[in-house]
């Protein structure tokens, strides 16, 4: 029979913090919400925890072998341990909305492939390890009230592009073909549009969807969402004023990342918006690398985030267990951590299987 149990308070968190203020090259532990060290028969350990270097940087890519464990001070054999670093799904989530500016202006233009490219390369960067939380919706919006859902949260690599390339469906030929559109009247060279820019509406819309995904996520411990939005232009369409979004992105948890593309849009508001970070392209062959940019720093958010498990040789009792991460840069060197908590080992015996579980 399995069984889960919390562990005990946290005792120390090792490795950075004022004592080391003066020292910026070292890691640090922390623990977001829920339980971070938990067991379960016949004798697994789990500890969840963030991991980023002291100046703030996060550190993704580790493996178990990364890592040190040590009960009650003294060194845990890898070979007894078995310890692993495991996908964190089932504690972590990583939602990421793609909201893409579909209007008149980048229709007409041919930039469509290469916006769609783009977007691609962004989700296959994200969603690169299975099991790891993340999912990627995609929505579009011109002017219309409300952004167009193309593909809602999903961890389906080949779902997101099958939406992608749905958009190249023709729709139309002349804007009489579009009368039997609810407010997308106008024939964009193919597509049936609102002819104008709800920019601020869209990206108001888009941070209440992620707030809502987030919110209606009761089962994991661990939640974080980002929004990328790219447009041509400004907003045209007025519906939403520029102060309102600047405080509705300011007064979110949510990351906010901005493109904007070619010279009619408005850089200092795109990057007023983008409170997580703004990326201009001249020319849309440089979209790819915006939107790959982006996608690296979304990653790196979720991949700092770790499930390291391993299976103890205790058999009864409390004991100690301190964590040590080591990681190595060719500016900085070896850059090391630590945290310490308390676990429970009552119960525990032979049999422990980090597979499976």
């Amino acid at each position: 029979m399995t069984y889960t149990r919390a562990a005990g308070l946290l005792l120390l968190v090792a490795g950075c913090g004022p004592q080391v203020a003066d020292l910026p090259n070292c890691l640090q532990f922390s623990q977001p919400g829920g339980e971070a060290v938990t067991t379960t028969a016949p004798g697994k350990v789990s500890a969840f925890f963030s991991l980023d270097t002291c100046a703030g940087q996060p550190v993704g890519g580790l493996t178990g072998d990364d890592f040190q464990i040590l009960e009650d001070g003294n060194p845990v054999s890898p070979y007894e341990s078995r310890r692993t670093v495991q996908p964190k799904g089932q504690r972590y989530q990583m939602d990421s909305l793609v909201l893409i500016d579909f209007s008149g202006s980048i229709l007409r233009s041919n930039s469509w492939p290469v916006v769609r490219e783009a977007a691609t390369k962004y989700v296959e960067t994200v969603l690169a390890r299975a099991g790891d939380g993340q999912r990627v919706a995609i929505y579009t919006f011109d002017g219309r009230a409300a952004p167009q859902k193309v593909v809602g949260f999903t961890g389906d690599k080949a779902a997101l592009a099958a939406g992608l390339k749905s958009l190249e469906e023709r729709q139309c030929d002349t804007s009489a073909q579009c009368a039997g559109h609810p407010e997308a009247k106008t024939c964009a060279a193919y597509r049936c549009v609102d002819d104008s820019t709800n920019l601020n509406g869209a990206l108001v819309r888009g941070i209440e969807l992620l707030e809502a995904e987030s919110a209606a996520v009761k089962d994991i411990a661990f939640k974080d969402s980002s929004l990328v939005v790219f447009t041509d232009g400004t907003d045209q369409a007025a519906r939403v004023s520029n102060a309102t979004v600047l405080a509705r992105a300011r007064a979110s948890t949510v990351h906010v990342f901005t493109v904007g593309l070619g010279t009619e849009v408005d850089a200092t508001v795109l990057e007023s918006y983008g409170k997580d970070g703004f990326y201009p392209a001249n020319a849309p062959a440089e979209l790819a690398l915006s939107f790959s940019s982006i996608a690296q720093k979304v990653a790196g958010l979720a991949n700092r985030y770790y499930l390291l498990e391993y299976c103890s040789p205790k058999r009864s009792g409390r004991h100690e267990l301190k964590l040590v991460a080591r990681w190595s840069t060719p500016a900085q060197g070896e850059l090391v951590g630590s945290m310490t908590r308390e676990f429970d080992a009552t119960g525990f015996e032979s049999g422990c299987d980090l597979v499976g579980d």
